[in-house]
Protein backbone atom coordinates (compact mmCIF):
# COMPACT_ATOMS: atom_id res chain seq x y z
CA UNK A 1 0.00 0.00 0.00
CA UNK A 2 1.05 0.82 -1.01
CA UNK A 3 -0.46 3.48 -3.43
CA UNK A 4 -1.68 11.51 -1.88
CA UNK A 5 5.10 19.80 -1.98
CA UNK A 6 7.96 21.10 -0.30
CA UNK A 7 7.67 23.31 2.87
CA UNK A 8 6.06 22.40 6.03
CA UNK A 9 7.58 25.07 8.40
CA UNK A 10 11.54 25.58 6.83
CA UNK A 11 12.87 25.49 3.59
CA UNK A 12 15.63 23.12 2.27
CA UNK A 13 18.37 26.02 2.52
CA UNK A 14 17.29 26.45 6.20
CA UNK A 15 17.94 22.46 7.22
CA UNK A 16 21.71 22.76 5.15
CA UNK A 17 22.32 25.48 7.77
CA UNK A 18 20.84 24.40 10.81
CA UNK A 19 23.59 25.39 13.00
CA UNK A 20 22.71 28.98 12.43
CA UNK A 21 19.00 28.59 12.77
CA UNK A 22 19.64 27.00 16.42
CA UNK A 23 22.19 29.86 17.22
CA UNK A 24 19.64 31.11 20.50
CA UNK A 25 20.31 27.37 21.79
CA UNK A 26 22.74 26.00 24.63
CA UNK A 27 24.05 22.43 24.86
CA UNK A 28 24.33 20.85 27.56
CA UNK A 29 26.07 17.07 28.14
CA UNK A 30 23.02 14.40 29.26
CA UNK A 31 23.09 10.71 29.11
CA UNK A 32 20.28 8.80 27.07
CA UNK A 33 18.49 6.71 29.56
CA UNK A 34 17.80 3.94 27.28
CA UNK A 35 20.61 3.37 25.08
CA UNK A 36 23.03 4.87 28.20
CA UNK A 37 25.44 6.98 25.81
CA UNK A 38 26.05 10.85 26.23
CA UNK A 39 24.42 13.26 23.59
CA UNK A 40 24.67 16.68 23.32
CA UNK A 41 20.65 18.11 23.54
CA UNK A 42 19.73 21.20 22.23
CA UNK A 43 17.77 23.08 24.42
CA UNK A 44 16.33 26.88 23.88
CA UNK A 45 14.72 29.51 25.71
CA UNK A 46 10.93 30.11 25.06
CA UNK A 47 9.34 32.96 26.91
CA UNK A 48 10.82 31.80 29.96
CA UNK A 49 10.69 28.34 29.30
CA UNK A 50 13.51 26.17 30.67
CA UNK A 51 15.40 24.07 29.02
CA UNK A 52 12.56 23.40 25.93
CA UNK A 53 13.63 20.82 23.45
CA UNK A 54 13.66 21.61 19.74
CA UNK A 55 12.76 18.44 17.64
CA UNK A 56 13.33 18.45 13.70
CA UNK A 57 10.37 16.36 11.97
CA UNK A 58 10.94 16.13 8.27
CA UNK A 59 7.59 13.89 6.64
CA UNK A 60 6.75 13.32 3.03
CA UNK A 61 4.02 15.78 2.10
CA UNK A 62 2.06 18.61 -0.01
CA UNK A 63 3.36 21.89 0.64
CA UNK A 64 1.19 23.71 3.39
CA UNK A 65 1.23 27.69 3.54
CA UNK A 66 -0.04 28.09 6.85
CA UNK A 67 2.57 24.68 8.37
CA UNK A 68 3.77 27.57 10.86
CA UNK A 69 0.62 28.90 12.23
CA UNK A 70 0.10 24.88 13.14
CA UNK A 71 3.55 24.61 14.49
CA UNK A 72 2.96 27.20 16.64
CA UNK A 73 -0.56 25.79 17.82
CA UNK A 74 1.15 22.01 18.19
CA UNK A 75 4.05 24.05 20.22
CA UNK A 76 1.22 25.55 22.37
CA UNK A 77 -0.25 22.55 22.73
CA UNK A 78 2.88 20.24 23.75
CA UNK A 79 4.13 23.11 25.97
CA UNK A 80 3.23 22.01 29.22
CA UNK A 81 2.82 18.06 27.93
CA UNK A 82 6.22 17.20 27.04
CA UNK A 83 8.18 20.64 26.85
CA UNK A 84 9.49 20.32 22.89
CA UNK A 85 8.96 23.00 20.48
CA UNK A 86 8.35 21.34 16.71
CA UNK A 87 9.90 22.44 13.51
CA UNK A 88 8.16 20.40 10.98
CA UNK A 89 8.82 20.71 7.31
CA UNK A 90 8.30 18.27 4.02
CA UNK A 91 10.09 17.54 1.26
CA UNK A 92 7.45 16.49 -1.28
CA UNK A 93 6.90 12.78 -2.48
CA UNK A 94 8.93 9.66 -3.85
CA UNK A 95 11.10 10.73 -6.41
CA UNK A 96 11.49 14.26 -4.72
CA UNK A 97 11.18 13.09 -1.44
CA UNK A 98 14.35 10.81 -0.95
CA UNK A 99 17.26 12.88 -3.23
CA UNK A 100 16.27 15.93 -0.16
CA UNK A 101 16.34 13.33 2.74
CA UNK A 102 19.09 11.01 2.12
CA UNK A 103 21.74 13.85 1.78
CA UNK A 104 21.24 14.95 5.51
CA UNK A 105 21.59 11.85 6.66
CA UNK A 106 24.51 10.98 5.12
CA UNK A 107 25.86 13.94 6.27
CA UNK A 108 24.69 13.85 10.17
CA UNK A 109 22.84 16.68 10.32
CA UNK A 110 21.17 17.02 13.61
CA UNK A 111 17.55 15.85 12.61
CA UNK A 112 15.15 14.38 15.39
CA UNK A 113 12.31 12.40 13.50
CA UNK A 114 11.99 11.07 9.56
CA UNK A 115 9.28 9.74 7.88
CA UNK A 116 10.66 6.86 5.99
CA UNK A 117 9.65 3.72 3.78
CA UNK A 118 10.04 1.08 1.65
CA UNK A 119 9.35 4.04 -1.34
CA UNK A 120 11.14 7.02 0.59
CA UNK A 121 14.28 7.47 2.26
CA UNK A 122 14.62 3.49 1.85
CA UNK A 123 14.08 2.10 5.30
CA UNK A 124 16.05 -1.29 4.49
CA UNK A 125 18.69 0.51 3.21
CA UNK A 126 19.21 3.61 5.40
CA UNK A 127 18.72 1.21 8.25
CA UNK A 128 21.54 -0.75 7.27
CA UNK A 129 23.58 2.34 6.48
CA UNK A 130 23.63 2.77 10.58
CA UNK A 131 21.82 6.14 9.58
CA UNK A 132 18.39 4.96 11.77
CA UNK A 133 18.29 4.46 15.45
CA UNK A 134 17.45 1.03 16.92
CA UNK A 135 14.42 1.33 18.91
CA UNK A 136 13.79 -1.72 20.54
CA UNK A 137 14.95 -0.25 24.10
CA UNK A 138 12.74 2.69 23.66
CA UNK A 139 9.65 0.60 22.35
CA UNK A 140 10.37 -2.10 25.92
CA UNK A 141 10.09 1.60 28.17
CA UNK A 142 7.25 3.24 26.40
CA UNK A 143 5.39 0.33 25.36
CA UNK A 144 2.54 1.86 24.08
CA UNK A 145 3.40 1.93 20.31
CA UNK A 146 3.34 -2.15 20.80
CA UNK A 147 0.03 -2.68 22.52
CA UNK A 148 -1.90 -0.48 19.56
CA UNK A 149 0.25 -1.91 16.68
CA UNK A 150 0.27 -5.06 17.51
CA UNK A 151 3.57 -7.06 17.89
CA UNK A 152 3.23 -9.36 15.04
CA UNK A 153 2.80 -5.89 12.19
CA UNK A 154 5.75 -4.57 14.05
CA UNK A 155 7.81 -7.01 13.88
CA UNK A 156 7.23 -7.31 10.10
CA UNK A 157 9.11 -4.27 9.98
CA UNK A 158 11.91 -5.24 11.82
CA UNK A 159 15.23 -6.67 10.64
CA UNK A 160 17.00 -8.93 12.12
CA UNK A 161 14.76 -8.50 14.96
CA UNK A 162 15.22 -4.78 15.26
CA UNK A 163 13.28 -1.56 14.98
CA UNK A 164 14.73 1.33 13.92
CA UNK A 165 11.32 2.26 12.40
CA UNK A 166 7.25 2.24 13.67
CA UNK A 167 4.68 1.60 11.44
CA UNK A 168 1.81 3.57 11.05
CA UNK A 169 -1.33 1.93 12.84
CA UNK A 170 -3.89 1.94 9.79
CA UNK A 171 -4.69 -0.44 6.93
CA UNK A 172 -2.30 -3.77 7.27
CA UNK A 173 -3.52 -4.93 3.78
CA UNK A 174 -3.46 -3.74 0.15
CA UNK A 175 -5.34 -3.50 -2.70
CA UNK A 176 -4.96 -1.68 -5.89
CA UNK A 177 -7.64 -0.25 -8.21
CA UNK A 178 -8.73 3.41 -10.23
CA UNK A 179 -9.89 6.51 -8.38
CA UNK A 180 -12.38 7.25 -11.23
CA UNK A 181 -13.58 11.48 -11.41
CA UNK A 182 -16.93 11.65 -10.28
CA UNK A 183 -18.77 14.34 -12.19
CA UNK A 184 -16.93 11.99 -15.50
CA UNK A 185 -18.41 9.20 -13.58
CA UNK A 186 -21.99 10.84 -13.79
CA UNK A 187 -21.94 12.30 -16.88
CA UNK A 188 -21.00 9.27 -18.55
CA UNK A 189 -23.22 6.33 -16.39
CA UNK A 190 -19.77 4.45 -16.11
CA UNK A 191 -21.65 1.42 -14.36
CA UNK A 192 -18.46 1.06 -11.95
CA UNK A 193 -20.16 -2.40 -10.50
CA UNK A 194 -19.31 -3.53 -13.97
CA UNK A 195 -15.44 -2.60 -13.99
CA UNK A 196 -13.06 -5.78 -13.45
CA UNK A 197 -9.96 -5.09 -14.98
CA UNK A 198 -8.11 -2.08 -16.91
CA UNK A 199 -10.00 -2.99 -20.39
CA UNK A 200 -13.37 -2.56 -19.02
CA UNK A 201 -12.84 0.74 -19.20
CA UNK A 202 -11.75 1.37 -22.52
CA UNK A 203 -15.58 2.51 -23.81
CA UNK A 204 -15.36 5.07 -21.71
CA UNK A 205 -11.64 6.11 -22.18
CA UNK A 206 -13.04 6.55 -26.21
CA UNK A 207 -15.53 8.44 -25.18
CA UNK A 208 -14.01 10.80 -23.11
CA UNK A 209 -11.08 11.55 -25.33
CA UNK A 210 -13.69 12.46 -27.79
CA UNK A 211 -16.12 14.65 -25.54
CA UNK A 212 -14.09 16.06 -22.82
CA UNK A 213 -10.92 18.41 -24.39
CA UNK A 214 -8.16 19.03 -22.45
CA UNK A 215 -8.92 15.75 -20.32
CA UNK A 216 -6.83 13.08 -20.43
CA UNK A 217 -8.52 9.63 -19.90
CA UNK A 218 -5.76 7.93 -18.02
CA UNK A 219 -2.99 9.19 -15.34
CA UNK A 220 0.39 7.71 -15.13
CA UNK A 221 3.58 9.34 -13.70
CA UNK A 222 6.50 7.41 -13.61
CA UNK A 223 5.59 3.98 -11.11
CA UNK A 224 2.07 5.47 -10.25
CA UNK A 225 0.97 3.64 -13.04
CA UNK A 226 -1.19 0.77 -14.02
CA UNK A 227 1.33 -1.34 -13.39
CA UNK A 228 0.77 -1.61 -9.92
CA UNK A 229 -2.36 -3.89 -10.94
CA UNK A 230 0.12 -6.60 -11.28
CA UNK A 231 0.82 -6.27 -8.12
CA UNK A 232 4.14 -7.94 -7.59
CA UNK A 233 5.48 -8.96 -4.20
CA UNK A 234 9.22 -7.31 -5.00
CA UNK A 235 11.84 -8.89 -2.77
CA UNK A 236 13.54 -5.18 -2.74
CA UNK A 237 13.13 -2.25 -4.05
CA UNK A 238 10.58 -1.61 -6.76
CA UNK A 239 12.58 -0.70 -9.14
CA UNK A 240 15.38 -3.60 -8.86
CA UNK A 241 14.55 -6.66 -10.12
CA UNK A 242 13.42 -9.55 -8.35
CA UNK A 243 9.83 -10.50 -7.29
CA UNK A 244 7.03 -13.33 -6.25
CA UNK A 245 3.29 -13.81 -7.75
CA UNK A 246 1.08 -11.89 -5.18
CA UNK A 247 -1.15 -15.24 -4.55
CA UNK A 248 1.32 -17.93 -2.80
CA UNK A 249 1.35 -19.91 -6.42
CA UNK A 250 5.30 -20.43 -5.41
CA UNK A 251 8.39 -19.70 -4.00
CA UNK A 252 9.92 -19.05 -7.35
CA UNK A 253 11.14 -15.10 -7.78
CA UNK A 254 11.49 -13.86 -11.45
CA UNK A 255 12.52 -11.22 -13.11
CA UNK A 256 9.22 -9.17 -12.74
CA UNK A 257 9.80 -6.57 -15.86
CA UNK A 258 10.14 -9.30 -18.27
CA UNK A 259 7.23 -11.29 -16.68
CA UNK A 260 4.57 -12.34 -19.62
CA UNK A 261 2.01 -10.14 -17.52
CA UNK A 262 4.46 -7.76 -17.64
CA UNK A 263 5.15 -6.93 -21.55
CA UNK A 264 1.61 -7.54 -22.36
CA UNK A 265 0.63 -4.85 -20.11
CA UNK A 266 3.38 -1.94 -21.52
CA UNK A 267 2.05 -3.36 -25.08
CA UNK A 268 -1.62 -2.39 -24.14
CA UNK A 269 -0.30 0.63 -22.65
CA UNK A 270 1.48 1.64 -25.66
CA UNK A 271 -1.73 0.92 -27.61
CA UNK A 272 -3.62 4.05 -25.08
CA UNK A 273 -0.78 6.37 -25.56
CA UNK A 274 -1.02 6.18 -29.17
CA UNK A 275 -4.82 6.23 -28.98
CA UNK A 276 -4.26 9.82 -26.74
CA UNK A 277 -5.74 7.90 -23.28
CA UNK A 278 -2.28 8.85 -21.47
CA UNK A 279 -0.66 12.12 -21.95
CA UNK A 280 2.25 12.89 -24.19
CA UNK A 281 4.71 13.99 -22.17
CA UNK A 282 3.93 11.34 -19.44
CA UNK A 283 7.41 9.90 -19.32
CA UNK A 284 8.54 13.11 -18.33
CA UNK A 285 6.13 14.23 -15.49
CA UNK A 286 7.43 13.55 -12.25
CA UNK A 287 4.77 14.89 -9.71
CA UNK A 288 1.58 12.64 -9.43
CA UNK A 289 0.06 14.27 -6.27
CA UNK A 290 0.06 17.80 -8.31
CA UNK A 291 -1.45 16.13 -11.67
CA UNK A 292 -4.21 14.38 -9.38
CA UNK A 293 -5.10 17.95 -8.39
CA UNK A 294 -5.62 19.14 -11.27
CA UNK A 295 -8.90 17.72 -12.21
CA UNK A 296 -7.76 17.12 -15.83
CA UNK A 297 -7.57 13.10 -15.82
CA UNK A 298 -10.21 10.91 -15.57
CA UNK A 299 -8.60 7.61 -14.09
CA UNK A 300 -5.91 6.93 -11.70
CA UNK A 301 -4.76 3.54 -10.52
CA UNK A 302 -4.11 3.66 -6.56
CA UNK A 303 -3.56 1.84 -3.50
CA UNK A 304 -7.25 1.30 -2.24
CA UNK A 305 -8.96 0.77 1.26
CA UNK A 306 -11.91 1.57 2.80
CA UNK A 307 -12.92 5.38 2.08
CA UNK A 308 -9.88 6.31 -0.20
CA UNK A 309 -11.73 8.09 -2.51
CA UNK A 310 -13.18 10.37 0.80
CA UNK A 311 -10.02 10.92 1.57
CA UNK A 312 -8.64 11.88 -1.47
CA UNK A 313 -10.97 14.42 -1.78
CA UNK A 314 -9.29 16.29 0.73
CA UNK A 315 -6.08 16.94 -0.61
CA UNK A 316 -7.33 17.40 -3.82
CA UNK A 317 -10.15 18.72 -3.25
CA UNK A 318 -11.72 16.44 -6.27
CA UNK A 319 -14.53 13.57 -5.73
CA UNK A 320 -13.81 10.45 -6.82
CA UNK A 321 -15.19 7.18 -7.23
CA UNK A 322 -13.34 4.23 -6.17
CA UNK A 323 -13.13 0.90 -8.21
CA UNK A 324 -11.38 -2.28 -6.64
CA UNK A 325 -9.12 -4.14 -8.98
CA UNK A 326 -7.21 -6.63 -7.04
CA UNK A 327 -7.90 -8.82 -4.25
CA UNK A 328 -6.57 -7.64 -0.90
CA UNK A 329 -3.26 -8.81 0.43
CA UNK A 330 -1.06 -8.47 3.39
CA UNK A 331 2.70 -8.15 2.64
CA UNK A 332 6.25 -6.29 3.09
CA UNK A 333 4.49 -3.55 1.55
CA UNK A 334 2.15 -2.80 4.48
CA UNK A 335 4.69 -3.23 7.55
CA UNK A 336 7.07 -0.84 5.76
CA UNK A 337 5.20 1.68 3.84
CA UNK A 338 4.57 4.34 6.35
CA UNK A 339 7.27 4.58 9.20
CA UNK A 340 9.13 7.10 11.38
CA UNK A 341 12.69 6.39 12.58
CA UNK A 342 14.91 9.00 14.77
CA UNK A 343 17.84 9.58 13.26
CA UNK A 344 21.32 8.29 14.29
CA UNK A 345 22.55 11.80 14.18
CA UNK A 346 19.00 13.50 16.49
CA UNK A 347 20.57 14.91 19.76
CA UNK A 348 17.05 14.40 21.43
CA UNK A 349 16.20 10.72 20.77
CA UNK A 350 14.09 10.04 24.02
CA UNK A 351 12.29 13.06 23.47
CA UNK A 352 11.62 12.34 20.03
CA UNK A 353 10.61 8.93 20.40
CA UNK A 354 7.97 10.74 23.21
CA UNK A 355 6.45 12.67 20.88
CA UNK A 356 6.33 10.00 18.32
CA UNK A 357 4.44 8.11 20.91
CA UNK A 358 1.86 10.61 21.31
CA UNK A 359 1.21 10.43 17.13
CA UNK A 360 -0.10 7.35 18.57
CA UNK A 361 -2.33 8.25 21.74
CA UNK A 362 -2.98 11.97 21.78
CA UNK A 363 -6.04 12.69 19.34
CA UNK A 364 -5.83 16.38 19.42
CA UNK A 365 -2.09 16.53 18.33
CA UNK A 366 -2.60 13.66 15.52
CA UNK A 367 -5.51 15.76 14.43
CA UNK A 368 -3.31 19.29 14.29
CA UNK A 369 -1.18 17.67 12.05
CA UNK A 370 -4.07 16.20 10.11
CA UNK A 371 -6.60 18.95 9.91
CA UNK A 372 -4.76 21.61 10.95
CA UNK A 373 -6.37 24.41 13.48
CA UNK A 374 -10.11 24.22 14.84
CA UNK A 375 -11.65 26.99 13.25
CA UNK A 376 -9.68 27.72 10.84
CA UNK A 377 -8.89 25.19 8.43
CA UNK A 378 -11.69 22.68 9.76
CA UNK A 379 -15.24 22.98 11.62
CA UNK A 380 -16.40 20.49 14.28
CA UNK A 381 -19.64 18.47 13.00
CA UNK A 382 -19.56 16.18 15.97
CA UNK A 383 -16.66 15.32 18.90
CA UNK A 384 -15.48 13.29 16.03
CA UNK A 385 -16.47 14.43 12.75
CA UNK A 386 -15.11 17.37 10.87
CA UNK A 387 -16.05 19.97 7.84
CA UNK A 388 -12.81 21.52 6.25
CA UNK A 389 -13.82 25.18 5.67
CA UNK A 390 -12.92 26.72 2.08
CA UNK A 391 -8.92 27.85 3.11
CA UNK A 392 -5.99 27.23 0.70
CA UNK A 393 -3.83 27.30 3.65
CA UNK A 394 -4.12 23.93 4.91
CA UNK A 395 -5.28 20.87 3.20
CA UNK A 396 -3.08 18.32 4.48
CA UNK A 397 -5.11 15.27 5.19
CA UNK A 398 -3.38 12.00 4.25
CA UNK A 399 -3.14 11.19 7.93
CA UNK A 400 -1.83 7.58 7.23
CA UNK A 401 1.55 9.00 7.15
CA UNK A 402 2.05 8.63 10.87
CA UNK A 403 0.68 7.60 14.21
CA UNK A 404 -2.16 5.86 15.04
CA UNK A 405 -4.73 6.82 12.15
CA UNK A 406 -7.81 5.07 14.00
CA UNK A 407 -7.98 8.25 15.83
CA UNK A 408 -8.07 10.50 13.35
CA UNK A 409 -11.10 12.52 12.52
CA UNK A 410 -13.66 11.68 10.34
CA UNK A 411 -14.39 14.31 7.54
CA UNK A 412 -18.67 15.24 6.72
CA UNK A 413 -18.32 13.29 3.53
CA UNK A 414 -17.12 10.01 5.10
CA UNK A 415 -18.52 6.62 6.14
CA UNK A 416 -19.25 6.64 9.89
CA UNK A 417 -18.18 3.08 10.11
CA UNK A 418 -14.74 4.02 8.48
CA UNK A 419 -12.69 2.20 10.84
CA UNK A 420 -14.48 -0.30 11.63
CA UNK A 421 -14.59 -0.87 7.86
CA UNK A 422 -10.56 -0.68 8.25
CA UNK A 423 -10.18 -3.82 11.01
CA UNK A 424 -12.54 -5.67 8.78
CA UNK A 425 -10.46 -5.24 5.65
CA UNK A 426 -7.10 -6.11 7.36
CA UNK A 427 -8.94 -9.66 8.44
CA UNK A 428 -9.61 -9.84 4.71
CA UNK A 429 -5.94 -9.99 3.14
CA UNK A 430 -4.11 -12.91 1.88
CA UNK A 431 -1.12 -13.22 4.38
CA UNK A 432 1.76 -13.63 1.42
CA UNK A 433 4.48 -16.63 2.18
CA UNK A 434 7.23 -14.15 2.19
CA UNK A 435 5.79 -11.59 4.96
CA UNK A 436 8.74 -10.71 7.58
CA UNK A 437 11.24 -11.60 5.23
CA UNK A 438 14.45 -9.09 4.54
CA UNK A 439 16.79 -9.48 1.81
CA UNK A 440 20.39 -8.59 2.45
CA UNK A 441 21.86 -7.51 -0.80
CA UNK A 442 25.72 -7.22 0.31
CA UNK A 443 27.00 -10.09 -1.80
CA UNK A 444 25.26 -8.80 -4.65
CA UNK A 445 25.46 -4.94 -4.22
CA UNK A 446 27.21 -4.09 -7.57
CA UNK A 447 24.82 -6.23 -9.48
CA UNK A 448 21.23 -4.75 -7.31
CA UNK A 449 22.89 -1.54 -8.34
CA UNK A 450 23.69 -1.97 -11.62
CA UNK A 451 19.90 -3.31 -12.38
CA UNK A 452 17.96 -0.50 -10.19
CA UNK A 453 20.32 1.71 -13.36
CA UNK A 454 18.68 -0.57 -16.42
CA UNK A 455 15.46 -0.05 -14.74
CA UNK A 456 15.46 3.09 -14.27
CA UNK A 457 16.29 4.29 -17.80
CA UNK A 458 13.14 2.21 -19.23
CA UNK A 459 10.40 2.02 -17.07
CA UNK A 460 9.53 5.50 -17.36
CA UNK A 461 8.79 4.73 -20.95
CA UNK A 462 7.50 1.19 -20.82
CA UNK A 463 5.16 2.30 -17.51
CA UNK A 464 3.61 5.02 -19.84
CA UNK A 465 3.44 3.25 -22.77
CA UNK A 466 5.31 6.18 -24.82
CA UNK A 467 7.63 3.49 -26.79
CA UNK A 468 7.48 0.15 -29.02
CA UNK A 469 7.82 -2.35 -25.96
CA UNK A 470 9.26 -4.89 -28.33
CA UNK A 471 12.46 -3.25 -29.33
CA UNK A 472 12.61 -1.22 -25.62
CA UNK A 473 12.34 -4.94 -23.47
CA UNK A 474 14.78 -6.55 -25.67
CA UNK A 475 17.33 -3.55 -24.95
CA UNK A 476 16.72 -3.47 -21.20
CA UNK A 477 16.74 -7.31 -21.18
CA UNK A 478 20.19 -7.59 -22.84
CA UNK A 479 21.62 -4.42 -20.03
CA UNK A 480 20.06 -6.58 -17.26
CA UNK A 481 21.86 -9.61 -18.40
CA UNK A 482 24.92 -7.77 -18.54
CA UNK A 483 24.41 -6.26 -15.50
CA UNK A 484 24.22 -9.41 -13.58
CA UNK A 485 20.68 -9.87 -13.08
CA UNK A 486 21.09 -13.67 -12.64
CA UNK A 487 23.47 -13.60 -10.05
CA UNK A 488 21.18 -11.22 -8.34
CA UNK A 489 17.94 -13.47 -8.73
CA UNK A 490 19.72 -16.59 -7.77
CA UNK A 491 20.88 -14.92 -4.62
CA UNK A 492 17.34 -13.56 -3.21
CA UNK A 493 16.13 -17.31 -4.09
CA UNK A 494 18.78 -18.79 -1.81
CA UNK A 495 18.12 -16.96 1.03
CA UNK A 496 14.49 -16.68 0.50
CA UNK A 497 14.42 -20.56 0.69
CA UNK A 498 17.13 -21.21 3.71
CA UNK A 499 14.57 -18.60 5.15
CA UNK A 500 11.25 -20.55 4.28
CA UNK A 501 12.96 -23.23 6.11
CA UNK A 502 12.08 -21.57 9.27
CA UNK A 503 9.21 -19.36 8.62
CA UNK A 504 6.60 -21.37 6.88
CA UNK A 505 2.95 -20.19 7.27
Amino acid sequence: MIKAKKGLCLALSAVLSLSVMLTGCKSEKKTDPVNNDQSTTQTTKDNGAKDLVELTFYSVGDSQADMQKVCDAVNAYLKDKLNVKIKAESFGWGDTYSPKINPMLAAGQPVDIIFTANWAANYRQNAAAGYYRELNDYLKKYPKIKEIVGEDFLNGSAINGKNYAVPTNKEKVHNWGFLLKKDLVDKYKVDVKSIKKMEDLEPYFDKIKAGEPGVTPLLAVQMDAPWHLLDWDNISDDDIPGALYSDNRDTKIINQFEAPESIAQYKKLHEYYQKGYIHANAATMDNFSEEMKTGKYFAAVQPLKPGKADEMFTSTNIKWEQVDITPPIMSNRETTGALLAIPASSKNPEKAFQFIEMLYTDKTLKNMFVYGIEGTHYTKVSDNVVKLTDNKGYRAGNGWRFGNQFIDYLMDNEDPQKWKQFEEYNKKGLVLKSLGFAFDSKNVESQASACKTVIQTYYKQLFTGSVDPDKTVAKMSSELKAAGVDKLIAEMQKQYDEWLKTHKK
